[in-house]
């Protein structure tokens, strides 16, 4: 999938990342490589029994917010079936 900046198939956010990942309509999921230990561990616990989903954690928070067109940083983007 191709991730361009203000994608309309992405979303930024931890709410909307489990709300995709349930439903089965995520794709692939971004995770901020500075991302907190703890946030980190949340987000691969949610991805460990869906191996379809690819995880990325390449870029960083700054990074993520620019791709999503947000200006705030933002530790997951998850990107749309």
């Amino acid at each position: 999938m191709k991730e361009k900046p203000g994608s309309r198939n992405c979303v930024a956010g931890i709410n909307q990342f489990y709300k995709l990942v349930r439903r089965g309509k995520a794709a692939r999921v971004l995770l901020a490589s500075d991302a907190d230990l703890q946030f980190e561990r949340a987000v691969r616990a949610e991805l460990a029994d869906k191996p379809d989903i690819g995880l990325d954690v390449t870029r960083d928070s700054a990074q993520l917010a620019e791709m999503a067109g947000v200006e705030v940083p933002t530790a997951v983007l998850t990107f749309t079936k």
